[in-house]
This record gives C-alpha cells, sequence and structure tokens, in this order.
C-alpha cells in the first residue's frame, strides 16, 4: 500500500551519494549506473540543459586465489578491461539518458582468450510539464558468478540470490505516467516488469522467474488540504518451473489531509486478493489498510506509520509499526527507523534502517544498514539485514583511498529455515598520473556462508591505470 503515500523509508532523499570503491567498480559501478539511470528522471537536479557524454576505459591485471568464489576453487591471473558509456541530454521540460558497459577478462585459465562479462545497458526518457508527466526505462543486466556482493545479486524483491555457477539476465522494463497534477481530478499510473534468466550451467536450483507490478489512482483534490483517491494494485509473480506463483489484485481509497502547515496525514484502506497456485495453492482475502503521519521540522522531518496487509503466503496477516527521523545536519545527513513486523504464526521481528553521512574536510564517511521483510521464490518469508559502510579521504591533490564494508544475513523464517551470510571488504588507491589518467590499485576479501553447505571465500588483489573524460557534442 506504499503507493498511496511517499514512503518515510526512504533513506537517500537529500543526501549526497557516497563514492564507490575503486575496488568494486567492475561490478558495483554498473549498479550504479543503473540506479541512476532509471532516477533521472524523477530530480531535475539542475544540471545544465545540453547533451554530455562520458568515457571511461580502465586495464588491469588481477590475483585472486578463487576467482569463481567455489568451494574449492583455484587461483588466477589474468587481465581485465573495463569499458563504459553514458549519454545524457536534459531540456527545460525532458531528459533522455543512455548507458552501456562490460568487462572483457583476458587470459582466463580454461576459458577463451577474450570473456565479456558483467555486461549492462539503459536507456530512460522522462518528460515533464507543469500538469503530466510520463517515463520510460529498459534495463538489461548480465552477471556472472564471480559479481561481487552489489545490488544485481538481488531479485526484484531483495531476496539474495545463491548463484554458484553459470551467467545470470535481468531484464527490466518501465512505464509511467501522470495527468491533472494540478487539476481538481488527476490520474496516474506505474506499470514495471522485471525478468531473472539463468544459462550456462547454471544452478538446477535457480529458476527463471518474472514479476509484473501496476499501480493507478484517480485522485480527487477536495480542497488544497484534502486529497481523496480511488486506487488499484496488481502483481503477478510467475516462477518459472518449481516454485509458487503469486497474483495479487487490490481495490481501495485513500485519503490524504495537509493537517497543518508542518503536519500530513495518509489513510488507505483496500480489499486484497492473494491466489497461490504450483507448489502450494491457497487463495487469501482481505482487508489492508494503513496510516501515516508526518511532520515537516527545521532540520528535517519526523513520521510513524502503521500497517496491516494480507500476506502473498500462508503466515497471515503481516502489520508493521515504525518511527522515522530526517535530519539534515551542517556537514551530513542522517536518516533513521525503528519499528517492528509481525504475522500471526511468526511473531514479531524488529526492523531498523539507518542511513549517515558526514562530510569531512578531505574525504566522506558513510553507514547504511537496513531490514525487510521479503518473500522468496518457494513463497517462504525471509527478514533480510544489509549493512554499508565506506571511508574515502583525499590524501593530496593526485591520490585518494577508499575503504568499504558491505554485509548481507539472511534469516528465513521458520523452523526449517536456511540461514546465509555474505561479507565483503575492499581497499582501493587512485593516483593522478596526469590529467588524464590515473594509476589505480586494490584488495578485495570475499566470504559467503550458508546453513547446511561449506564456506566459500575469496582474495583478490589488482593494479591498472583508469582514464574517464567527458565531451559535449
Amino acid at each position: 500500500m506504499s503507493f498511496w503515500y511517499p514512503s518515510g523509508g526512504c533513506s537517500n532523499s537529500g543526501q549526497p551519494a557516497p563514492q564507490q570503491s575503486i575496488v568494486g567498480r567492475s561490478t558495483g559501478a554498473a549498479a550504479v549506473l543503473l540506479y541512476c539511470a532509471g532516477a533521472a528522471g524523477h530530480a531535475q537536479d539542475g544540471t545544465p540543459p545540453g547533451m554530455v557524454a562520458n568515457f571511461g576505459v580502465e586495464q588491469r591485471f588481477e590475483y585472486s586465489d578463487n576467482p569463481d568464489l567455489d568451494v574449492e576453487g583455484e587461483s588466477d591471473f589474468f587481465g581485465r578491461t573495463i569499458l563504459s558509456f553514458g549519454l545524457d541530454s536534459q531540456r527545460a521540460i525532458d531528459r533522455f539518458s543512455l548507458g552501456l558497459g562490460t568487462d572483457i577478462e583476458e587470459g582466463r585459465a580454461g576459458r577463451d582468450s577474450v570473456d565479456l562479462t558483467n555486461s549492462f545497458g539503459t536507456l530512460s526518457y522522462n518528460r515533464q510539464t507543469r500538469s503530466a508527466r510520463a517515463g520510460i526505462s529498459l534495463r538489461y543486466r548480465e552477471a556472472d558468478v564471480t559479481s561481487g556482493i552489489q545490488d544485481e545479486d538481488f531479485d526484484q524483491d531483495g531476496n539474495v540470490i545463491d548463484q554458484t555457477e553459470g551467467t545470470r539476465r535481468t531484464y527490466s522494463y518501465r512505464l509511467e505516467g501522470a495527468v491533472g497534477q494540478e487539476a481538481p481530478i488527476g490520474a496516474s499510473f506505474n506499470w514495471s516488469e522485471n525478468r531473472i534468466a539463468y544459462s550456462d550451467d547454471a544452478d538446477p536450483n535457480l529458476q527463471d522467474s518474472s514479476r509484473q507490478d501496476f499501480s493507478g489512482q484517480i485522485d480527487f483534490r477536495i480542497t488544497p488540504r484534502i486529497t481523496a483517491s480511488l486506487t488499484s494494485l496488481y502483481r503477478d509473480f510467475d516462477a518459472r518451473g518449481d516454485g509458487v506463483d503469486r497474483e495479487t489484485t487490490g481495490f481501495g481509497s485513500a485519503v490524504r489531509l495537509q493537517a497543518s502547515r508542518v503536519d500530513t496525514i495518509n489513510i488507505g484502506l483496500s480489499y486484497d486478493r492473494v491466489e497461490r497456485s504450483g507448489d502450494q495453492t491457497a487463495t487469501d482475502e482481505g482487508l489492508s489498510g494503513s496510516i501515516d503521519w508526518e511532520r515537516a521540522l527545521p532540520n528535517g522531518a519526523l513520521g510513524v506509520s502503521y500497517a496491516s496487509d494480507i500476506t502473498s503466503n500462508d503466515d497471515g496477516r503481516r502489520s508493521s509499526f515504525s518511527v522515522r527521523r530526517t535530519m539534515q545536519m551542517p556537514r551530513g545527513a542522517l536518516s533513521l527507523t525503528l519499528g517492528a513486523t509481525g504475522t500471526d504464526s511468526l511473531g514479531t521481528d524488529p526492523l531498523v534502517q539507518a542511513d549517515y553521512v558526514h562530510n569531512l574536510s578531505t574525504g566522506t564517511v558513510s553507514v547504511g544498514l537496513s531490514q525487510s521483510v521479503n518473500t522468496d521464490n518457494d513463497n517462504n518469508e525471509e527478514i533480510n539485514t544489509r549493512l554499508n559502510a565506506a571511508y574515502n579521504q583525499q590524501v593530496n591533490s593526485l591520490s585518494s583511498f577508499g575503504v568499504s564494508l558491505s554485509f548481507f544475513d539472511r534469516n528465513e523464517l521458520g523452523e526449517a529455515g536456511n540461514d546465509a551470510q555474505r561479507v565483503d571488504v575492499s581497499l582501493s588507491y587512485r593516483y593522478a598520473l596526469t590529467r588524464d589518467w590515473g594509476l589505480v590499485g586494490g584488495y578485495r576479501h570475499r566470504l559467503s556462508t550458508q546453513d547446511n553447505a561449506e564456506d566459500r571465500s575469496s582474495n583478490t588483489v589488482f593494479l591498472g591505470v583508469e582514464r574517464n573524460f567527458s565531451w559535449t557534442p
């Protein structure tokens, strides 16, 4: 029901993005570009109108004692070329973005002499006027088992993908629009589709899947302070092969009330129906509701939310309560959400989401912690916890270094839960050889553990050169 009002848990609003560690660029840069391309049209960020093309190339040599993160992996020494291209065109009312990139591995043992990995492509167009908006985006991502712990290692529901071999391809499409944004009657919709496909002898336990999401509403602006809405929701999850398919439909109403100059209240109520088929067959239906209050403060906002929804499995109704606080500080920003969630059969679990960014005189420190409840392909609920921390320091006008940590914990609810953890630690260093060329080096450690499975780990060091430049047609 979050499409009825802005989510209070958004942790990136108004915060500067932390720098990306150079060590993770072969997999992480693609994920960053995917996010930026999709979000470009939603925030006219003050970039001067015009067209800008960005090119990036990096050539480095890597040594790893287990590059594929196998249980008993063999060491390898090889070359890697990282290519990226971005095109951004912005005018007063519209924006176009294109992003392309790939890694080229040279000299890997037992593979072709030249092997393309981690290829991606993004395309988006957004148009915004005073009374209407429209947007479309297309994304493609190819990830191999050597990918690190980045966003592409999670599915569209936020569940970790335990892939041990093969190639994964992700396709994403999104279409959104709105009319009558300032009229007495307006309408908006959002449709998206995500597909995940596995190939090249991928783990047989991994099944292709697709998910469609549609939400739409009609708004009636009764007064400047009161807006009533009719809402609709359709979600279809299809697990190709073994798994549980889920189809969700919902129809309801919502009210947005500007109670005072600083207080906003959102109330939503809908009748939802969830049909499951495949490994499980059942239908659940009933009322789902939510209420959210937010007060604008001089340095941020304070909010309280409560929601009770029909779940997509047989664990009963899930209810959640949270308190959130966002705060702008002289040299950074803080976003904190504390709450709890529970179902009839699984009990109650705490939920935390926190993001903190602090700008130093010559560097940046950022920490992010999030917990979320998700449902996997087998219809099991999980509490997923993610921790990300980074420190970037500009040593002098020519050199800089960075340290980053990523930790993920999957707590599968229930007696037969299959818990898992992932850890990724990296160190990086960059030195400007010339105005356009830089020397890069770094170290990376990865560890993956899982119940009833052997641990997997790897250590990688690399050294290379890079060049990034922009061109204005």
